[in-house]
């Protein structure tokens, strides 16, 4: 009997203790901790913006500079260069 209690308090702190990592993996990953460093990357998506059901605008980082991108229904389309200082400036807030 006593084997039978140290057995299913063992399991139940295994339990226990795999629940309790889930969670903090689940708290880090919600806050972004695994994410990758955007100033590693080459490329990076900033921000999107839904437009319409099948239109969407994309700030993007390439390099060191960003553009504003449209896509709509399988295209891509580059609107305008932004000023880096500026996008880097509102992403800091």
């Amino acid at each position: 009997m006593n084997h039978l209690v140290v057995s299913y308090s063992v399991g139940l702190a295994t339990v226990g203790c795999g629940l309790v990592a889930f969670y903090v993996i689940a708290r880090v990953w919600k806050s972004g901790g695994f994410r990758v460093s955007t100033r590693r990357r080459l490329l990076s998506i900033i921000e999107t913006a839904a437009l319409a059901q099948h239109a969407v605008l994309h700030v993007v980082r390439i390099g060191r500079r960003y553009y504003a991108l449209a896509g709509a229904s399988g295209n891509v389309t580059v609107i305008c260069e932004l000023v880096a200082a500026e996008v880097e400036a509102e992403s800091a807030t």
